[in-house]
């Protein structure tokens, strides 16, 4: 595309022999461009590479008539029409090579040059349909194109790539210069990915996916059982997959392995001031014995599944309270009314044994639970004298006597030397959501593996249903 001159007046005082002022011909120099990108595009050939070279601006001396008149035919057939004062602003900002992505404003303008004249009137077979907007040239090239124009007004200068892309033929598109913006101009949603197939590699696939997320959750596979895995595929494949059971165990145990040179030790459990490192989740794992930080997070989501009708003490309380007397615990029940709650819990930790006590509030009974049939008086003994110098401090006259000490001994007891915390833990649920205690040793494993999942979910489950047991 030739810039046309400003006008016939300013040609003729400037004389038809002189140059403009700035000694600069009033032709607009084009770069070059590849077969494929211009005009008359063609598909390219292998290993063709766009020509990106300058031309050299050369200097002429005199500016012939001829070439005035040829130029003001030009600027006649064109829609675009120049102010003088922007015609130096175009000619510098249009010899920069286009941005990529963006359509070649040059291609667009020399579409509306082929418009033909024929006695003074243009031959509408020939012209674009985007050539009937009449716009200035420095309006255009103030506004880059962009794709969230394309909806816009049908006499923006900016055309969608379906108008310009018609100019292209099809076997070209694989040009990168010749790509519409946006890659492959598609504009529907990302397909779905396709279901699960219902064979040995769709089983083994779920499976992977399925410790993968459960591996990112929990930071290990300590709380996992086999039966976890078939309930997940049950549900993925809407079948019961019993039979494939020895499929699952080898894959578990197969992925296991894989992860077991990489744990995240950086792993933690936080739940109002309670936080739960990879070491002591692990106390849960097997045959370990749980620690103090387990028991006690575990006491505060009791508490806050029964809005704090339960209150839990810290598993530091009693040895507190022996070392130190009342007064070294008189702060601990500073914003805590003991006299409204429904049941009091006191986990005992004393040497290498756990144990729990009990104060039913409205039965005024302290009740010693152990899964060894222990019976630790003395301890029973110091709590009463806690609550009578609680009740004293908080002039509860009603409960600073009458209380009574009971012993249960028929309630689930341990076979072995490692589970007594697990199964104070159990003690503390069932009774704070008055479930009856039945279940076992054989149990244990499994409710292992599930306070470690409650604790990491810091929610307790299977508490919506006072009547039955704890499901394990």
């Amino acid at each position: 595309m030739r810039v046309p001159a400003p006008n016939r007046s300013d040609r003729a005082e400037s004389g038809s022999g002189e140059m403009p002022e700035n000694g600069r011909s009033r032709r607009k120099r084009v770069p070059k461009t590849c077969d494929c990108c211009g005009p008359n595009g063609k598909p390219h050939a292998p290993g063709h590479e766009q020509v990106s070279k300058k031309r050299g601006r050369k200097k002429k001396d005199v500016v012939s008539q001829e070439e005035v008149a040829a130029e003001e035919v030009v600027s006649t057939s064109g829609v675009v029409t120049l102010d003088p004062v922007d015609a130096g602003t175009v000619s510098e900002m249009e010899e920069a090579p286009s941005p990529r992505g963006q359509p070649d404003f040059s291609q667009t303008e020399r579409a509306s040059e082929s418009t033909l004249v024929v006695n003074g009137s243009e031959n509408s077979d020939h012209t674009h349909p985007s050539d009937t907007t009449e716009l200035s040239a420095s309006q255009t090239l103030k506004k880059p194109w962009d794709s969230s124009l394309s909806s816009a007004e049908p006499d923006a200068m900016e055309t969608e790539p379906s108008s310009w892309s018609a100019h292209v033929k099809q076997a070209s598109w694989d040009h990168h210069y010749c790509r519409p913006p946006g890659g492959t101009g598609g504009t529907g949603p990302a397909p779905a990915p396709p279901p699960a197939e219902f064979t040995t590699e769709g089983i083994i696939d779920c499976i992977h996916e399925f410790l993968e997320q459960f591996y990112g959750k929990y930071a290990s596979f300590a709380p996992l059982s086999d039966a976890d895995v078939l309930d997940h595929l049950n549900k993925i494949f809407r079948s019961d997959l019993s039979d494939r059971m020895k499929l699952i165990t080898a894959e578990v145990s197969k992925y296991r392995a894989g992860l077991a040179c990489a744990p995240m030790q950086f792993f933690q459990v936080t739940y109002n001031k309670h936080t739960l490192t990879l070491d002591d989740l692990s106390t849960l794992d097997d045959q370990n014995w749980v620690n103090d930080q387990v028991i006690n997070m575990y006491g505060e989501l009791i508490m806050e599944a029964t809005n704090h009708k339960v209150h839990f003490f810290n598993s530091f309380f009693y040895r507190q309270f022996v070392a130190k007397g009342y007064e070294g615990v008189r702060r601990w029940t500073k914003k805590v009314d003991l006299f409204s709650k429904t049941l009091i819990l006191i986990p005992l930790h004393l040497e290498i044994h756990w144990s729990l006590i009990t104060v039913d509030v409205s039965k005024q009974n302290i009740n010693f639970y152990d899964s060894q049939g222990i019976l630790f008086k003395f301890a029973v003994d110091n709590v009463l004298k806690y609550i009578l110098a609680e009740a004293k401090e908080k002039k509860q006259l009603g409960f600073q006597k009458g209380w009574k000490m009971v012993v249960n001994k028929t309630i689930p007891q341990q076979k072995n030397d490692n589970d007594c915390g697990v199964f104070v833990l159990e003690y503390c649920k069932c009774l704070a959501f008055l479930k009856p205690l039945l279940f076992t040793q054989e149990d244990m494993p499994r409710v292992r593996k599930r306070i470690y999942r409650e604790l990491c979910d810091c929610t307790l489950s299977d508490c919506s249903s006072p009547d039955k047991p704890t499901q394990t």
